[in-house]
């Protein structure tokens, strides 16, 4: 028996996986794969199963907590992100809509962006009371959507699980799609933080003997990093918060008339958005 399977089978039984096998059977598919076939098809697989697809946003167990802690991010947003009601917002990652559920009712619009078209399907039954969201599917690093059309954008919990290339070209469309004075805000593993080392070696051993490394693993930055990247894509960074096993970063994008220090002045009550050791809150 391998090292891999031996993992399996205690997770099986001390995760409590028996009490849904068919779940317990796509993770054990995806995490023994031979073949990395993607993020869109890993990303399918998870929102085949509600249970599942609720535990891979934020580790929320039910319903109830995930619009419990949805709510709490999204009140974080309004305040990091300075969004009013006039707004157009958009989410890229929005997964079953955790966060844009309870955001969507404060602004104009809320456009969610996901790969997974089984995971919208699910998020587009938790929103069905809303008239003001729109879902887009994707199945590459571009966004169906014309340039300038947002005011806002986010992405929580979303860019740590891409390739370092993808996650730059995601960051390009997102300066591309927002309007000139325009914040984003998203957030990936801090290496340089030792809760985010620690946890680069569990990833780390957790995929050592597999035969390929799946498409949605961990993935980690430093700050500098970060910065480069939200420089090279076209953005201007406000704040990159590094204190944390998180880099958080608020950019805004540039463009003639646009008044940097005045949009740097917007974000509010930037401590409540800093995890402050909690992994998923």
């Amino acid at each position: 028996m391998t090292i891999l399977n031996q993992k399996m089978i205690r997770a099986f039984i001390e995760g409590r996986y028996w009490r849904h096998p068919i779940r317990a059977w796509r993770i054990y598919r995806a995490e023994t794969a031979r073949k990395n076939k993607g993020y869109k098809q890993a990303w399918e697989a998870v929102g085949k199963d509600a249970g599942w697809a609720y535990t891979m946003m934020n580790g929320s167990p039910d319903e109830a907590t995930l619009r419990r802690t949805g709510g709490e991010m999204a009140r974080r947003l309004i305040d990091a992100l300075a969004i009013e009601p006039s707004q157009r917002v958009l989410e890229l990652g929005c997964g079953v809509a955790r966060v844009g559920r309870e955001l969507a009712p404060h602004v104009a619009e809320w456009h969610g962006a996901d790969i997974s078209s089984t995971i919208l399907r699910i998020a587009r039954r938790r929103t069905a009371h809303l008239s003001n969201v729109r879902f887009h599917e994707l199945d590459r690093p571009a966004l169906p959507l014309p340039d300038a059309a947002f005011d806002r954008a986010y992405s929580h919990l979303v860019l740590f699980h891409m390739d370092k290339e993808d996650m730059f070209l995601y960051l390009q469309e997102l300066a591309r799609v927002l309007k000139p004075g325009g914040l984003l805000y998203f957030d990936t593993w801090n290496l340089l933080h030792p809760a985010g080392w620690e946890r680069f070696v569990w990833e780390l051993e957790h995929h050592r003997h597999k035969r390929v490394k799946p498409a949605h693993r961990n993935q980690f930055c430093t700050p500098d990093e970060v910065r480069l990247y939200v420089e090279k894509a076209g953005l201007a960074p406000l704040y990159v918060l590094d204190s944390s096993f998180w880099v958080q970063v608020i950019a805004a994008r540039p463009g003639a008339g646009v008044d940097l220090e005045s949009l740097r002045a917007l974000p509010r009550n930037l401590d409540a958005l800093v995890p402050h050791g909690r992994w998923y809150y």
